[in-house]
């Protein structure tokens, strides 16, 4: 037991041939690591040191594959990281991975070897690459919506051109061709407002502030009155608590009740009521749009896209139920915020 202390001195030492590299690495904006050849860690710059020292542990004799246990290959779940890539010729290591909070996660571990190939240490960066494939699942969906979404009201409206063109007199006689025109120019006009503001959405900083979310789902429905009145759909306000206290963005928060809204009267057919509400649970406020069963499907999903992002940006969530004899209920779930929050709300920000 009496050199277990200093073998333990030993291992975090590091080794001449690697501390030249200890101020340039403080350097990075990424975290890295200096190993040794056995995969234990010998320096870590001031980014490693705050991605993974918990609790004053130093990070210096720590075997690198512990330290990214949590870190896991897309795709097959592996460790992103294994114990024996470190043990094996020395080689290139590279990957991609996620932990348990969904973040994604690049690895690049290289050899570090003299010119007899013998092998002095390793270096290896981990880059946290989750705005980079939020970047592109953003750019996918904007092509999903160019390449589908977009085209749809013009591939309709042609069709039913095309078919006015076999049977004239019936185009003239009842007006159905002007009629169908008329919709489908102003649902394709409904789905490019709804991207438009999904993609500001997710790009504007949030403007917080103490708002009443009973006093915002009331205005909601008051607003949707008119809409709801041409589909021959009634709207059902559950009882409210006298006053809701909520932290956000007032104009996000608004936009995505009343898409959560737009979304239940699509689904909603003619003499069908559906019913909304807010609810305490626990340290959430819950805002709740049920849908009939007899609901007809909706294709599109910009609307709830778009109150789910809020969601998340406010730090909660967007659920969606589907039952055969409840229909379709989507919950908008928010914090419920602290007296500290009340006295002075900060704005909210990202994990």
């Amino acid at each position: 037991m009496t050199g277990a202390p200093e073998t333990r001195r030993r291992a975090c030492t590091p080794p001449p041939s690697l501390r030249r590299w200890r101020h340039s690495l403080d350097h990075w904006p990424d975290a890295a690591l200096l190993l040794d050849p056995e995969g234990r860690v010998a320096i870590a710059n001031g980014a490693a040191q705050d991605q993974w020292q918990r609790g004053g542990e130093p990070l210096q004799g720590q075997p690198a594959d512990t330290l990214l246990s949590a870190l896991r290959r897309r795709g097959d779940g592996a460790p992103l990281l294994a114990r024996a890539a470190l043990r094996s010729s020395p080689r290139t290591i590279c990957g991609e991975g996620e932990d348990a909070q969904g973040r994604g996660w690049l690895l690049r571990c290289l050899p570090l070897v003299d010119a007899r190939q013998g092998l002095h240490g390793w270096l290896l960066v981990l880059v946290d690459v989750t705005p980079l494939r939020q970047a592109e699942a953003q750019r996918d969906q904007a092509l999903r919506f160019l390449s589908h979404d977009a085209r749809k009201s013009a591939t309709t409206i042609l069709a039913m051109l095309d078919l006015a063109r076999q049977r004239p007199e019936a185009a003239q006689a009842d007006g159905w061709l002007l009629q169908g025109i008329e919709q489908e120019a102003q649902a394709g006009l409904d789905r490019s407002d709804r991207f438009v503001q999904l993609a500001r959405t997710q790009a504007r900083p949030l403007k917080t502030e103490v708002l009443d979310l009973a006093a915002l789902l009331r205005m909601v429905v008051d607003a949707a009155w008119s809409a709801a009145g041409r589909q021959r759909v009634r709207i059902l306000l559950r009882p409210l608590p006298d006053e809701a206290p909520c932290v956000a963005d007032r104009g996000m928060l608004t936009r995505a009740v009343g898409a959560m809204l737009d979304h239940a009267l699509d689904r909603s057919p003619p003499g069908s009521t559906l019913s909304c509400g807010v609810v305490a649970d626990g340290g959430q406020w819950q805002v709740s749009l049920q849908a009939p069963a007899a609901g007809r499907p909706v294709p599109q999903q910009l609307q709830l896209q778009l109150a789910r992002t809020v969601a998340q940006r406010h730090g909660g969530s967007l659920q969606i139920e589907h039952a055969a004899d409840a229909g379709c209920t989507v919950t908008l779930a928010l914090p419920r915020p602290t007296a500290a929050d009340l006295a002075a709300p900060a704005p909210l920000t990202e994990s």
